[in-house]
This record gives C-alpha cells, structure tokens and sequence, in this order.
C-alpha cells in the first residue's frame, strides 16, 4: 500500500511558542546567564538531534525504511531549504506563511493516489499504532486519522458561559493522516485548517480513525523535552566543536562614511561595497556560514540584489547568527584578524568587541580582535583598503 502514498513531513514552522517557551523554563530552574540569555536554547524544535541528526530526518528515515513510500517530501522554511538539502536526498519543499500554505506547496508535486502528512514535532514514532493506520483498506475512505480519547472533564467557552461537553464524544486528533490526494486538495480550498481531517471533514469526504498513541504527541513548548526523556527518548545535549573561517577584502573610496566592526570610524573614507563594505562583519559572516556548512554570504546576501544596496551589515549579521542559533548551535569563541595601514584599529577594538557581543548575544570575552599592518607592503601596506579575517567556533548544546 506505501507504493501508493507519498509521505510529507512537516518541518516548515517558526516554532514560535517552542522559542519563547525555553527562556521562562531556563529562568524558572535558575540555569540562565543573563548575558547569554538570547544564545542558550533558541534552537527551533525540529532542529533537535536524536542520534546526531535533526528530527527532521529521523523521523523521515525511520519511516521509509519500514513503508517504502513512493515519495518522500520534506517541507522547510524558506531560509532553511538550501542548508536542509546538505542532510539529504529527500525533496525539499519551500514552505509558506502557514501549515496549510506550505502543505499545499508540497501537494503540487504529489502524483500518488493518496498522501500521509506528519508533523515533524511528532517524532516519537509508535509502530504498533502506524502498522495499524498502513495495513487499514483505504478503499471507501478520504482520510484516515490517529486519535485519542479525553480523559479529563472539558469545557467550551463562549464569552462568559462554559459549555461542559460529553468527553466520551471528543477525541484528540493526532498525525500521521492518510488522505486521498484529489480530495484533500478540494477540501484544503474551502478555509484554513489545522489538519487534514478537518478539512476533508468540512468538504464532506469519508474519514475514518484508529486509536493513536501517547507516544504520538506533539512537541509543542520547550519544557515538554523533559517529559520525552522521562520517557526514553535520548536527545543529543553535545557534539563536537565546529570551526569556521571567514575572509574578506574592500578597498577604499572616498566621499563614504567608514563603518568597521559594526561602528563608524571617522577617516574621511569608507569601503567601496554594494552594502555598508563593513569587512569585519562579512568576514564574521562568513566564518559563522562556514561553521555550520550552510554556504557563503554571497549567496545569502547577493550582492546583485537591490535588497541589500547600502545595508548595514550588522542587519545581515543578525540574520546569519538568527539562523546558527535555530538550528541549535553556540558559540565558543571568535579570533578576528584586522590587517589594516589605515585607520589605526587599536583605539576602536573595545567599541567594535562590544558591538559585535551586543549583537550575537554573548560574553565580550569569547570575543578576541588583533590588528596589524602590513610593514608597507602591497595593497594594504600602501593604504588602499583592509583585509580581515575570522575564525570561530561552535558547539551544538541542547539544555533542560
């Protein structure tokens, strides 16, 4: 029957509530650094590793090789579909502004009868219960879904009444569903839905459920990886450091303020650059990028696109160290090399380590700038630009 079905993992999401959550569970069990408060746990939850790869891809994994789908998708978010593609031979879809959006961008490339959606947030695989859900006869069926009874007394509020419902008349629906692909991209136009089976539901279509599993819930906030481990599930709290280097060169040009460092140096000259020319940022950048394997600033930042005419850098900084830091990784230390004549860089050190701390989030002290010149020789030695370089290092960390 997997012959037949294409399976789409979900793993497109900003995990909002994950994120926020992890700062009020480190605060409330008193681990938190102030000064490193925005570094530690900001991974989003599908980069969280079991068995040194992200859930993402366990979860992909273990599937395909107990059901041999036709198609195996990946959905991602769109600044992670090129450093997702580097884990995998799996497809990867660019994902949209909501669930139903992103799947609806996977669905286009589906030719199989029938699709099985999971959520990547639901990598606690039950095998007896996805036995059940692909050996059920699909045939008079659109959907067939995973659920669970409510055990505890439930209420709806309307306004300023509570409605008391019959437990024994809802259940919890859970994923993976199988769908019938031509009916679930029917039903997926009528609104905006939170999972297949509603929205087949509301078109009308055949849906049937098995009995799903506790093992099947979802994670949703960061305190919920206790309860995982308290269930067996080893995460990957360390690995091993990675190492980055990051190297850039701009020449000088007059009539252009000097940025350097993410601070502004007065010399009556700047850096001739499709951005701000800040050297050190993009050397930093690039260093981060290399770390995780994840490419080089000129492909996140071309410097074709009118996007980032006369950026300043410290913008595409933030939004490299945004990405090092979602998929689970912290930094060690950074070493950063100034070869410079012109301006003199020892006066502005302290400001520029202070700025670049600010930024990333981190302690002036895993932060280390020298500067040199070079003795008169070529470009540099006769005052023409700067060249620097960065080296850092990171470690993926898992902490709760």
């Amino acid at each position: 029957m997997s012959k037949n079905i294409t399976l789409i993992i979900m793993s497109a999401g900003e995990s909002s509530r994950f994120r926020q959550d992890s700062t009020k569970f480190l605060d409330s069990t008193k681990k938190q650094n102030p000064n490193t408060q925005n570094q530690k746990n900001r991974i989003k939850k599908h980069w969280i590793r079991i068995n040194g790869i992200p859930i993402w891809l366990y979860m992909a994994n273990r599937l395909q090789e107990k059901y041999n789908f036709k198609k195996v998708l990946i959905t991602a978010h769109k600044d992670e579909v090129s450093y997702m593609r580097r884990f995998c031979e799996y497809e990867i879809i660019e994902g949209g502004n909501s669930r139903q959006e992103t799947l609806q961008n996977a669905l286009k490339i589906v030719n199989s009868e029938f699709v099985c959606v999971s959520d990547a947030a639901r990598f606690n695989l039950d095998f007896d219960v996805l036995d059940r859900l692909f050996s059920f006869d699909l045939d008079s069926l659109d959907c067939l879904a995973p659920v669970l009874n409510v055990v505890d007394t439930i209420f709806l509020r309307e306004d300023s009444k509570l409605n008391y419902l019959n437990r024994d008349n809802v259940k919890l629906v859970q994923t993976p569903q199988i769908s019938r692909l031509n009916v679930l991209k029917k039903a997926l136009k009528l609104g905006n839905f939170s999972d297949e089976s509603s929205a087949i539901n509301a078109y009308g279509g055949r849906i049937a459920t098995i009995t799903g599993s506790k093992n099947l819930e979802k994670l949703t906030y960061f305190s919920d990886l206790k309860n995982f481990a308290l269930n067996g599930i080893s995460f990957d709290k360390t690995s091993d450091n990675f190492t980055g280097f990051g190297f850039d060169v701009h020449k000088f040009v007059k009539n252009k303020e000097m940025t350097l460092g993410g601070i502004k140096i007065d010399c009556g000259f700047g850096f001739e650059a499709h951005s701000d020319g800040d050297v050190l940022i993009h050397s930093l950048c690039d260093a981060f990028l290399g770390s995780i394997g994840a490419g080089d600033i000129g492909e996140w930042f071309p410097p074709s696109s009118d996007e980032f005419k006369d950026i300043d850098s410290k913008i595409l900084l933030k939004k490299v160290i945004d990405f090092v830091y979602g998929i689970g990784f912290r930094i060690v230390n950074i070493d950063i090399m100034i070869l410079a004549e012109i301006p003199k860089i020892n006066p502005h050190k302290d400001e520029m380590i202070k700025c670049i701390a600010q930024i990333l989030q981190i302690e002036k002290n895993k932060i280390n700038i020298k500067a040199t010149t070079m003795e008169k020789m070529g470009f540099i030695g006769r005052g023409e630009g700067v060249c620097v370089s960065s080296n850092v290092s990171l470690k993926y960390s898992l902490e709760f």
